[in-house]
């Protein structure tokens, strides 16, 4: 009996050492409200508020514009995975948008790894915008920009931006 209790806890420990590390609240699955919020996170909301959601532990953007704050949220690994936050001179929030392909974000219907054709399943006619190396689908909800992002055909990726933003973060 002992050997089996010892065993569970083994892997029990084993199991949640190997769950990617993240920032104190950051979501580990962000779930897309279009034309509202990202993993929570809505237009408009300030810093203080960002980091009562997702807590402090992200990394200001050294290669963003000089002009604008943008703060990294990333799992630990290999490749760069999470979202990120981009804030107006007012210390407000005016997009947020996922970095690299992070499992499990998405809107019902459409998660990272399905087929654009859900998109069109889901909204109909979309905007496009050609970013460099992916495509943008575009949908306006709510004066916010919602937008999928695309590549070979692929979801993976999402932002919302406003409106007077490039969806192309």
């Amino acid at each position: 009996m002992l050997a089996l209790l010892a065993s569970a806890v083994l892997a029990l420990v084993s199991h949640s050492t190997a769950a990617p590390a993240r920032a104190a609240n950051f979501p580990t699955k962000g779930v897309v409200v279009p034309g509202r919020t990202i993993g929570g996170i809505g237009l408009g909301m300030t810093e203080s508020q960002v980091k009562g959601l997702w807590g402090s532990n992200y990394v200001p953007c050294v290669k963003c514009s000089p002009h604008q704050t943008v703060w990294l949220y990333e799992y630990r690994g290999a490749e760069p995975l999470g979202a990120a936050v981009k804030f107006d001179q007012n210390a407000r929030v005016v997009a947020v948008f996922t970095l690299g392909s992070p499992v499990g974000w998405g809107v019902k219907g459409v998660m990272m790894g399905d087929p654009v054709s859900n998109v069109y399943n889901l909204f109909g006619n979309t905007g496009n915008a050609n970013c460099i190396g992916y495509s943008a689908l575009t949908v306006n909800i709510g004066g916010a920009v919602t937008s999928f992002y695309s590549a070979s055909g692929v979801i993976y990726g999402y932002a919302l931006t406003a409106s007077n933003l490039s969806p192309c973060q």
